[in-house]
């Protein structure tokens, strides 16, 4: 069956991961921050987390740019890879406000649930469709900004963080860029209507990868609480 309004596929996609979204959204994470009750030992487990997960993220997609054939998709992911490469710089100065140094970042110890996200994003990346990441980011990233706007207002208020110190996270709270939106929504139409199995495998890795998020947020938390 055709699709013909892309908004409404993407709104009932959304609708349906809603329950993981929330409880993304609300996690007890971002509760224990507002409460200021993770330390400043804990602050440095998601610096760490994010140094490996952006490391990694910008090899996905720089991978995704020389596989794809279609030239939407590589304007969309060379976009995805600029954002990563700017996320690590200021990623850097977030570390600085923290006594984080460059050696403690490349050997910290990652946490296998806080690096599984970006072990599927490789893994579409090497074998999914430009579409699955396409819809998984549409639907990801939006989940993952909101919790970086709410993060940068407790580091600012609850931690003392300056604005300048918090842009990491900034730059995440920013919404999509319209054009980044439509053209992902047409290539994923255009896919859903090619072959009717595509929508199954696309609402696969969408689900698959708002369950990481959620994994991601669940073991930071863990680890965070345990460093009290």
């Amino acid at each position: 069956m055709a699709h013909n309004n892309s908004t409404d596929w993407i709104e009932e996609l959304q609708r349906n991961l809603s329950n993981i979204v929330d409880a993304i959204i609300y996690h007890p994470y971002i509760h224990a921050l507002e409460k200021k009750q993770i330390s400043k030992d804990g602050l440095e487990i998601f610096v760490c987390e994010q140094f490996q997960i952006i490391s990694n993220d910008k090899r996905n997609f720089a991978f995704m740019i020389s596989k794809t054939s279609n030239d939407t998709a590589s304007k969309l992911f060379i976009d995805c890879l600029t954002s990563e490469l700017n996320a690590l710089e200021s990623l850097m100065v977030f570390a600085e406000a923290l006594d984080i140094n460059e050696i403690k970042l490349e050997s910290y110890e990652p946490l296998s649930g806080c690096q599984a996200y970006t072990h599927y994003l490789t893994k579409l990346a090497a074998y999914g469709s430009d579409t699955e990441i396409l819809a998984a980011l549409l639907v990801d990233l939006p989940v993952w900004g909101n919790n970086c706007r709410k993060m940068s207002y407790i580091m600012q208020e609850n931690y003392g963080f300056t604005r300048k110190s918090c842009k990491f996270l900034d730059n995440f709270a920013t919404p999509l860029p319209e054009y980044f939106i439509n053209k992902s929504k047409e290539l994923i139409m255009s896919s859903i209507n090619d072959t009717p199995l595509n929508e199954k495998k696309i609402h696969i890795a969408t689900r698959m990868i708002i369950d990481y998020e959620l994994t991601f947020w669940d073991t930071i938390y863990k680890h965070s609480i345990m460093k009290q």
